[in-house]
């Protein structure tokens, strides 16, 4: 369910608008690379804009447009073949608007495409900014990790490349640190200039507060961070230990703490690319993810993947794909996730107007009537109401997982490890389909090609 967001506010970090130095610092900075689009960007005059609510009514006439390329975070380069690890927030870059109200015109800046400018540097001169040298292109992106695995596929221009063995980082453990021990962030914040810019800091432990939903496990620092700094890399020991991604709202009372996502939160986006993908990937082994002080996921669960397509035709399927216990019936599993999916719904309407937003806004957000909004207000959830499978499955019992697979028959579920499931492929036309399946004890688990058959 979610949870309530309290006073705290925590800002992504984008731009607004192998031996060893000092043991430390890796002395080839060439992996560190900053990352940009290419962006349209658009002048309207005359718009009509809802300064209340933020909101565009009629963006008015189109004045000028131009291409122009615009940096937006950082990356780090974690394989010889050039991928790159960098924050989901940096890459999916959304439309971007501005209300000039003296001179009445709208700004509007949008990426061309999902590629994107690899700006890297020159000789290894840190002392100078780095050039657009390369592009790439998404092959993993994973929006709850916030994380983005991008692939080198061209020059600047997106020509051919020659063969090249691309220098990368070496992962370290991001659970082995000692607290106090220091931490170098590397990568390219705005305020630091076009240069890449290194600052030190030390390791103040892991955040742990249930309270701030999704933040749970960060790594901490008091190394100096701001906007651009995301998606770059936090290093210990000249090892690439973690991904900057936050820091706190400069209003807050206190000292400024940046926050750094843990390189084994990039997981499920590696399994990924070597699983659908066929790439090489560094090693994480599976010593680190048993860690206490993991607390993502991958603590106790394997990936399971594979790919669903037609017998007859060999072609891609998307369909449902479900993992559950093998001591309930699929007519049990599909009651469950149906109250599941209305207790969060609810929860959630319930706490938006706590929080003061309007009947309403919500009745808008959820495409409800506000008597239908009104209902939902009143209904009081007691456990005795709940059937006992959802009251253990919302304290983190295991007992399904699901998950749609993709345009090219792909799918990735998350399913504890040891665990004896059963697996299930739904989608109408389709001939039904099942299997019984151990989970094993490793970081992940490739079940390949599955054929379905149509009706």
């Amino acid at each position: 369910m979610e949870k309530k967001v309290t006073a705290w506010i925590f800002l992504l970090m984008l731009v607004p608008g192998i031996s060893a130095i000092a043991d430390d610092i890796p002395s080839d900075l060439s992996p560190f690379v900053r990352l940009g689009h290419l962006v349209k960007l658009s002048l309207y005059k005359n718009p009509v804009f809802d300064k209340e609510h933020e909101k565009i009514i009629d963006k008015g006439e189109l004045s000028k447009e131009e291409i122009f390329q615009m940096p937006l975070g950082s990356g780090t380069i974690i394989s010889p073949d050039g991928m790159i690890l960098t924050n989901y927030h940096v890459f999916q870059m959304s439309e971007r608007v501005q209300f000039d109200e003296s001179r009445n015109v709208l700004l509007v800046a949008q990426p061309v495409s999902q590629t994107m400018i690899v700006y890297a540097l020159q000789d290894n001169d840190a002392l100078k900014p780095p050039v657009p040298s390369f592009i790439a292109v998404p092959i993993s992106l994973d929006e709850e990790h916030d994380i983005a695995l991008l692939k080198i596929t061209g020059d600047q221009n997106g020509g051919k490349l020659p063969e090249i063995v691309f220098s990368h980082v070496n992962i370290g453990n991001p659970f082995e640190m000692r607290l106090n021990e220091i931490i170098h962030i590397l990568g390219f914040p705005a305020k630091g200039g076009d240069t890449i810019t290194i600052t030190e800091g030390r390791f103040l432990g892991y955040y742990r507060d249930q309270a701030y939903f999704g933040l749970d496990g960060f790594i901490k620092t008091n190394a100096a961070m701001a906007p651009g700094n995301s998606g770059g890399a936090a290093v210990n020991k000249s090892r690439y230990v973690g991904i900057p991604t936050a820091i706190t709202h400069p209003a807050l009372a206190g000292s400024d703490l940046g926050f750094i996502y843990p390189v084994t939160w990039a997981l499920k986006a590696l399994v990924v690319a070597v699983n659908k993908h066929g790439y090489s990937s560094p090693l994480i082994p599976l010593s680190w993810l048993l860690s206490e002080y993991n607390t993502d996921e991958t603590r106790k669960n394997a990936y399971i993947t594979g790919v669903l397509i037609s017998a007859n035709s060999n072609t891609p399927v998307s369909a449902t794909v479900v993992m559950a216990r093998k001591d309930r019936t699929l007519e049990q599993v599909n009651s469950l996730h149906n109250e599941v999916q209305t207790i969060i719904i609810l929860n959630v309407i319930q706490q938006l107007y706590e929080s003061g937003i309007t009947k309403e806004e919500i009745a808008q957000r959820f495409q409800l009537s506000q008597e239908e909004v009104e209902k939902i207000l009143k209904i009081k959830l007691l456990d005795k109401n709940i059937h006992q499978d959802t009251v253990q499955y919302l304290n983190g019992d295991f007992f399904y997982t699901m998950a749609f697979s993709d345009e090219a028959g792909f799918f990735i579920l998350s399913v504890p490890r040891g665990r004896d499931v059963k697996l299930y492929v739904l989608q109408e036309g389709l001939n039904p389909f099942e299997r019984d399946l151990k989970i094993e004890k490793g970081i992940s688990q490739n079940m390949g090609t599955i054929k379905l058959y149509y009706r």
